[in-house]
């Protein structure tokens, strides 16, 4: 409460009745209205009716008082002037936005999402086999995994301004995964007879995804982009060399060869990465606590599984494509690439959102204000993040020449609504919500299985396209009730 609502010592008697405001002059209606504008500013600040109570009694009004005012006591009193005066609560202090986006960052992370596809493009010739392409897939849904629950274990640390802590579960995450990723790889290279070439590039570029993920996440995107320039250098070579014409399979099916330059430059950026992933956790010293608890390892188990299903959802129509199911030529690739440079994007939008977010948490004051100025923010942020992926899709099937068939289309539809998902559960991820997200990314995926094995005769793209639209809609409802609670924006 402020001073002008406490006795005045000096005050004249029978100014406030009986030394006080206990005997109102006039009718108890003139006297109420007075009393209610003297103490406007209280009221209006209050929490509730007892804040109101304690400062009449401090301003030496009893319950005798309150009766020369129309109310049979103090508390009736504080009520009536409670509920006459509008709320209007003190602004808070400005607080920093701790979502403010970088967009170079963001963008530049979507290239280098979208870079490995270089190397995919250029090893076509190695990849004709079908045991060489599930390999590959298998290489990446192993890499995804691990580098997801290694990537969480090491935020949760750079959060707590521990970097130390997080360079040495980093480095540790890096070092374990090398070592199940690479030799799990080659082993399964040589069970599925995938040859030489495809499992080197299998071993090597799940290598490269777990390296790019410790530095993606110690901020080295541009010293990464340093360290992939050998790649990009033999794809410009490789396409030079070949009248820039992208490489195709041979006609009979067999491996083709890539060039020992390109192979050399695929090593160069596979080096520079791994050694750019050792000097970014350089600062992890020894410690007796161990690298991550046992409840730290469980808590990033959903996380590592986020990975898993995400990259199987993803790669649906590429197995489908090497179990001899029919899927437009060249139509996966497409989507796939436009999907990976749309993550810098999506990156980008979900720190506006959830700038947007925090300011709400300031300017609002009411439930139901805040509920519906949250959802027309979520629906925003995926109505702009759903329009630049279907730009970058639409440049890159027109650059690839793919014929508008309705094949095609209904390939790349169900690849929009799969990125329309991907953004939804990231935002989901982010605010803590992944429980239901990892629920509802098995039982489509386990739909689609069931599926694309019970209708040989299905359309891969169909399947994907009707996958995509239900998980679309399921996210879309449950990210719109729990998005537009307060609790989960802590």
């Amino acid at each position: 409460m402020t001073a002008s609502f406490l006795p005045d010592p000096a005050a004249r008697p029978g100014e406030h009745g009986t030394g006080s405001a206990a005997e109102p002059r006039g009718s108890a209606a003139d006297a109420l209205e007075a009393l209610r504008e003297r103490m406007a500013e209280l009221c209006a600040n209050a929490v509730d009716p007892l804040e109101v109570t304690a400062a009449l009694e401090a301003d030496g009004i009893n319950d005798e008082a309150a009766r020369g005012y129309g109310h049979p006591d103090v508390f009736a009193l504080a009520e009536d002037l409670f509920a006459r005066t509008p709320r209007r609560p003190p602004a808070p202090e400005t607080a920093a936005d701790p979502w403010r986006a970088v967009p170079w960052r963001h963008l530049l992370r979507g290239i280098l999402f979208g870079l490995p596809g270089l190397c995919y493009v250029t090893a076509t010739p190695v990849l004709t086999r079908t045991a060489a392409g599930v390999l590959l897939v298998f290489s990446l849904l192993l890499s995804w995994t691990v580098s997801q629950g290694t990537a969480y274990l090491g935020y949760v640390q750079l959060g707590l301004g521990n970097k130390a802590a997080a360079a040495r579960v980093l480095r540790h995450g890096l070092a374990a995964g090398a070592l199940v990723v690479v030799p799990v790889t080659a082993a399964a290279g040589v069970i599925l007879g995938a040859g030489t070439a495809a499992t080197a590039l299998a071993a090597g570029l799940g290598g490269y995804l777990l390296s790019a993920t410790v530095a993606q996440v110690n901020g080295a995107e541009r010293r990464l982009l340093l360290a992939f320039a050998p790649g990009v250098a033999g794809f410009a070579v490789y396409l030079a060399g070949h009248g820039g014409a992208l490489p195709e399979p041979r006609p009979d099916g067999t491996p083709g060869t890539v060039p020992v330059g390109v192979w050399a430059c695929w090593f160069a950026t596979l080096a520079a990465t791994v050694a750019l992933a050792v000097v970014c956790t350089a600062g992890a010293g020894r410690s007796t606590r161990p690298v991550a608890t046992r409840r730290e390892i469980r808590a990033a188990l959903p996380f590592a599984a986020f990975g898993l299903l995400t990259g199987g959802l993803l790669t649906f129509t590429l197995l489908c494509a090497l179990a001899g199911r029919p899927v437009p030529s060249g139509s996966t690739t497409v989507a796939v690439l436009s999907l990976s440079l749309s993550m810098g994007v999506a990156e980008w939008i979900l720190y506006a959102y959830r700038g947007r977010v925090h300011r709400l948490l300031h300017e609002h004051w009411d439930i139901v204000g805040f509920t519906r100025a949250a959802r027309a923010v979520l629906a925003g942020a995926l109505a702009r993040y759903l329009a630049a992926l279907a730009v970058l899709v639409a440049v890159a099937a027109a650059l690839a020449g793919l014929p508008t068939t309705a094949a095609t289309l209904r390939m790349l539809g169900g690849f929009l609504g799969l990125g329309g998902v991907f953004f939804l559960a990231l935002i989901l991820q982010a605010c803590g919500r992944i429980g239901v997200v990892l629920l509802a990314y098995a039982c489509f995926l386990a739909a689609e299985a069931a599926v694309a094995w019970a209708v040989p005769g299905m359309e891969p793209g169909t399947v994907q396209m009707a996958a995509a639209g239900g998980l679309f809609l399921v996210l879309s409802i449950y990210a719109g009730d729990v998005l537009s609670r307060a609790t989960s924006h802590r």
